[in-house]
């Protein structure tokens, strides 16, 4: 009888520890996942997010725009940008081109410290005939 009860507190824990590894597992990928996405974001979107480079806006069909919208978490990347890429990046900038692209922070929260204001974009010009 007690043979039984130490061999299911046996199987309990090993299923335990398993089960927390897989949870561990998956939350390092998503983290590591950010990464990746901020890393694209920064490579393909440059010339619009750089502090010195003027106001220019991407146009949806940029390769910056089709790196923005395949990232998985906006707000994950916004907590992943470094000290260093900070200094870089203009962070009104970022959160005025991931409007653009489709793929907006959401109003009132905090992007890397910078609080996201309600962005409003201009609706696109008349085709003329």
């Amino acid at each position: 009888m007690t043979n039984c009860k130490v061999a299911g507190v046996l199987c309990l824990l090993v299923f335990l520890a398993i089960y927390s590894c897989s949870r561990n597992a998956q939350a390092i990928h998503g983290v590591h996942h950010c990464t990746i996405d901020k890393n694209n974001v920064i490579q393909d979107c440059s010339g619009f997010i750089e502090k010195n480079l003027g106001n220019q806006v991407p146009q949806p069909w940029t390769l910056c725009c089709v790196t923005m919208r395949g990232v998985t978490d906006i707000h994950c990347v916004c907590d992943r940008f470094t000290a260093h890429e900070l200094t870089r990046i203009s962070l009104p900038k970022f959160a005025r081109m991931t409007h653009v692209c489709g793929k907006g922070l959401h109003p009132h929260t905090h992007c890397a410290g910078y609080l996201v204001p309600v962005i409003k974009l201009r609706p696109p010009p008349l085709a003329s005939t």
